[in-house]
């Protein structure tokens, strides 16, 4: 990433809905070898979500309070990198680096132009709730969480999960745990909410910003259309550097940190495309 600037002293992680910091490792360790001087943090969301309000994320990282310009870069997967839109919008002049990897867009499905009905999204949001709180409590389900774990992982990078199985259990296999993440998934909508109005309330934000963003888009999958129209929406209005990667789904941040490695060189992806003609989202 070619700045006028130093490269950022410290770099902050932040990890997709239900990921833990083990699972961020691969891009900790490429952010490291980049960055041999920098400090590298990766933000727990079992101890803070991803999807709390930017100034708890700081609180939980040690951050908060004022920091020198360009000092802080920040890589964010899914609904981190809609936490790292939040730190941009909030306190951009301390940003050296924004990278987002497959991130949330905040606008669907609340948007001015297209509003969803409140009563109908006040329902769903109740359902998911109680439909949490009794999974929760289901002793065969929850003793289930590991295993369901696995299957997603392998569902979504098509490789064996390497996390042990007594972290397994730690984090997906109690009714605590399901509460915690289940609430996460609840908080995303407030979170959404919160960058939706950051975006209107402080547009000249990211004008302040020492470098663009980098947002890197995996479109492996067919039937994506409605994502990736989302992921050039949102880029056009971060004013963002976009690059797709053809062949790769949601969880390549996790399975190719080598192409994380390259933007943080500076370089292109190889391979990728720019995704700026209407034809790349149809």
């Amino acid at each position: 990433m070619t700045t006028a600037t130093p490269p950022p002293t410290t770099w902050v992680i932040l990890p997709g809905l239900l990921l833990a910091p083990s699972d961020m490792e691969p891009l900790a360790r490429v952010v490291r070898e980049q960055f041999p001087a920098a400090t590298v943090l990766v933000l727990d969301s079992w101890e803070t979500a991803v999807t709390a309000p930017v100034a708890a994320i700081r609180a939980s990282l040690g951050l908060e309070g004022r920091h020198a310009a360009a000092s802080i870069g920040l890589v964010g997967h899914s609904v981190g990198g809609l936490a790292a839109i939040e730190w941009a919008l909030t306190h951009p002049e301390e940003l050296g680096a924004v990278v987002l990897l497959d991130p949330t867009a905040p606008f669907l499905p609340r948007r001015p132009e297209r509003p969803a009905p409140v009563g109908a999204t006040l329902f769903a949001e109740r359902l998911l709730h109680a439909g949490g709180t009794l999974l929760s409590r289901c002793g065969a389900v929850t003793r289930r969480g590991p295993a369901l774990r696995r299957r997603a992982w392998y569902d979504g990078t098509h490789r064996p999960d390497p996390m042990p199985d007594d972290e397994a259990a730690r984090r997906y296999g109690t009714p605590e745990a399901w509460r915690l993440l289940v609430g996460q998934y609840e908080q995303s909508w407030s979170q959404a909410e919160r960058v939706t109005a950051l975006f209107a309330d402080r547009s000249d934000a990211l004008d302040r910003l020492a470098v663009r963003p980098v947002q890197l888009v995996g479109w492996g999958s067919r039937g994506q259309g409605p994502f990736l129209r989302e992921e050039r929406e949102l880029g056009a209005r971060l004013g963002a550097s976009v690059y797709g990667l053809p062949g790769e789904g949601h969880m390549f941040p996790l399975t190719r940190p080598d192409v994380v490695a390259q933007v943080l060189r500076g370089e292109v992806p190889d391979g990728a495309l720019a995704p700026d003609q209407d034809a790349a989202f149809r």
